[in-house]
């Protein structure tokens, strides 16, 4: 990460990809677009929410964080719960200077036979919001 210029990193864990995300957004006083269909999600995730198989911990997460997330009306609604949930596979976000991110994800599956993938882009406005497209 390092090499790339990595600004920040957390690891997604009890307070969800989007909780995460803000937590970053918020302490560097920038906002940040999602594009959800780049988010990977475990398809068997996907099945457990369409049954309604959703912790409580995903609602807690949404009434403190949703206040500052904006869902455009495409995005799934299942989707947006598993985004909120805090049953995550403690994967990593990172945050690099946009010229490097195909970079780093080609040196991650080369070197490290780690899967990565752009799920956003971070910007100025709205601060210590998300915007998930």
């Amino acid at each position: 990460m390092r090499k790339f210029g990595a600004h920040a990193c957390t690891d997604i864990t009890g307070f969800g990809f989007i909780g995460h995300a803000l937590e970053m957004a918020a302490a560097s006083q920038v906002g940040m677009v999602i594009q959800s269909k780049s988010v990977p999600v475990f398809p068997e995730a996907m099945e457990y929410a369409k049954l309604g198989l959703i912790p409580g911990g995903a609602s807690s997460n949404r009434d403190f964080f949703s206040c500052r997330v904006e869902v455009h009306s495409g995005v799934l609604a299942l989707l947006v719960d598993l985004f909120y949930d805090p049953q995550t596979s403690g994967g990593l976000l990172i945050s690099l200077p946009s010229g490097e991110a195909d970079g780093l994800v080609a040196t991650l599956k080369k070197e490290e036979n780690i899967d990565s993938w752009i799920v956003g882009e971070v910007v100025k406005e709205p601060l210590g919001k998300i915007q998930i497209l």
